[in-house]
């Protein structure tokens, strides 16, 4: 309904004819996705008994102005870099090196396995992008909320002291 999907059960449902019919048409599936999910997570939309979803009360409000909901933007996923090469590397692998060591150094002070901080791929994507702020870093495959306050500075600081090859 909100992307405008014609099918024949918007027809049947006559969600069609709603204003609020294809209102998000200019997004993609993947883009609404992850809002959508927060919506979820802070109540105001709800699944209901057709496998859909339904606005609750909080969400009412929300629609009515009465209240605010600040979602966590995330940028789009992408399948492949071109900058990583065929073995799926970054393109600078004395920075995916550093990102690496950092990783072990706090994987052995807090005492769980590396991959807990960071998965090779999400280090792989940070090196790639290079982020240079925290929204930047926000962007990086495997960075949530969690581990955007708990390592974004530190593995910022990385990159920064690697240097920018351009």
């Amino acid at each position: 309904m909100l992307r405008g999907a014609n099918t024949q059960k918007v027809k049947d449902r006559g969600h069609d004819r709603l204003a609020s019919f294809g209102s998000g048409a200019m997004r993609k599936k993947e883009e609404w996705q992850s809002p959508i999910r927060q919506m979820v997570a802070a109540g105001l939309l709800v699944p209901d008994e057709h496998g859909g979803l339904a606005i609750t009360e909080k969400g009412l409000k929300l629609r009515r102005g009465e209240s605010l909901f600040q979602f966590r933007a995330t940028a789009p996923r992408t399948k492949a870099r071109a900058d990583t090469g065929a073995t799926g590397q970054a393109g600078d692998p004395a920075l995916l090196a550093a990102l690496k060591a950092v990783r072990l150094r706090l994987a052995r002070e807090r005492q769980v396995p590396a991959y807990v901080i960071f998965s090779d791929r999400t280090l792989i994507d940070m090196a790639a992008r290079r982020p240079r702020d925290l929204d930047g870093f926000s962007a990086v495959n495997g960075v949530g909320a969690a581990k955007l306050k708990d390592f974004g500075t530190i593995f910022l600081g990385a990159i920064a002291a690697h240097g920018v090859v351009e």
